[in-house]
């Protein structure tokens, strides 16, 4: 059972960017100016209609990515408080991916963000959109 005392303890497990879990994506992450990024060639297991990535997954990636900016480039513990993807154009499963994130606005405990998702050798066409509110919150002690 989940120790819900301290819910936002990372124990390396989660299954977008953890290395522990076996059943994960295994997302990593690198700099590029102000943005957070990750590429990813997506398997074929990861498919929502024929030939194109699910969108709950690409979420899911919009998601961690933001939530990861903050944390590796802000030094912020933050928990989602809202999420809203915008699906542009089918999200091929047979090309590499790349993902970025930026940072819109902070103020007081609320950070707003932007992710898109390109194709990694098209990243001025974005497919997918999302912006995101995310909270900070108590750094596990």
């Amino acid at each position: 059972m989940a120790d819900t005392n301290n819910a936002f303890t990372d124990n390396d497990f989660c299954f977008a960017c953890g290395s522990k879990n076996p059943l994960g994506l295994h997302l990593t992450f690198y700099a590029e100016g102000d943005a957070l990024c990750t590429l990813i060639k997506p398997k074929p297991h990861w498919q929502g209609f024929a030939g194109v990535v699910h969108g709950g997954l690409q979420s899911t990636i919009m998601d961690d990515l933001m939530s990861n900016h903050l944390f590796k480039q802000e030094r912020a513990w933050v928990a989602t408080g809202e999420l809203t993807v915008r699906f542009k154009k089918p999200v091929p499963l047979d090309r590499e991916l790349v993902f970025k994130s930026t940072i819109e606005s902070h103020q007081g405990r609320v950070w707003n963000m932007r992710g898109v998702c390109a194709l990694a050798d098209e990243p001025a066409v974005p497919l997918t959109v999302a912006t995101a509110r995310f909270i900070d919150i108590p750094a596990p002690e």
